[in-house]
């Protein structure tokens, strides 16, 4: 079945001006995001970021394309097998905007090279599933003066925070290292990734309805959303965190 003719006089982004004012369009235009990982929640959040007219986007992960990625990954396709992961996003990411300007490095980011990416970044996006690396992630943002939105996805759960500068967040989500024992269903990434973009896009805004000095849980096994504020003054996680 063939659809009606294109409506050619409808310019991209155009449905976004209802809730968006032309400042907030222009910030987001303006604003760079580094987005390190690009998995389950990178690939997602990326491809959400996009479509809500971000055009400055880094991605940065070193990880490769295999068929058990291929429950919770946007572009984990069998052809993709074996492509790095960030070398896939890029592409998929210009169909969705070809004047888009995005960079793709194919690295897993650390110590040695993470001042080099984020120094000319105006948020940092942690989508990465390895505690020591969310812990170095917001030590690098808080170096640089900037927000970190931090995720984290597992099995029916996840969780959502945006961490300023000072915050200290990580030590009391993580107060001890572990490695996550399952990955997550598509339909929690898909909600932990929307709740992520959407805190980016206030950052860019101006908004100040940040989940700073939060953490929204999300359950999706029971339908339960529930943001628990954080202490002030941070000690150690009485909560369970993925």
């Amino acid at each position: 079945m063939i659809c009606g003719p294109d409506n050619k006089g409808v310019k991209m982004f155009e449905k976004n001006n209802a809730f968006l004012t032309l400042e907030e369009r222009n910030n987001i235009q303006r604003t760079h995001v580094l987005i390190v990982g690009a998995g389950a929640l990178g690939q997602m959040t990326a491809h959400t970021l996009v479509r809500s007219g971000f055009v400055r986007l880094t991605v940065a992960d070193g990880d490769c394309f295999t068929a058990d990625n291929e429950n919770r990954q946007l572009y984990a396709l069998p052809e993709n097998r074996g492509r790095k992961k960030v070398e896939v996003l890029h592409a998929e990411l210009k169909k969705i905007n070809k004047e888009a300007e995005v960079r793709a490095w194919e690295l897993f980011v650390d110590e040695t090279n993470g001042r080099q990416l984020a120094v000319s970044a105006d948020i940092l996006v942690d989508c990465v599933d390895n505690i020591r690396t969310k812990k170095y992630l917001e030590a690098l943002a808080d170096s640089l003066g900037l927000c970190l939105v931090h995720g984290a996805v597992e099995g029916w759960y996840g969780q959502v925070s945006t961490v300023c500068p000072g915050d200290g967040t990580m030590a009391f989500l993580y107060p001890e290292d572990r490695v996550q024992q399952v990955s997550a269903l598509m339909a929690t990434v898909n909600v932990v990734a929307s709740l992520q973009a959407a805190e980016v896009m206030k950052l860019a805004t101006g908004s100040e309805e940040i989940l700073r000095r939060k953490v929204m849980y999300v359950d999706m096994r029971s339908g339960d959303f529930s943001c628990v504020c954080l202490p002030e003054k941070i000690k150690k996680a009485d909560k369970r965190s993925i």
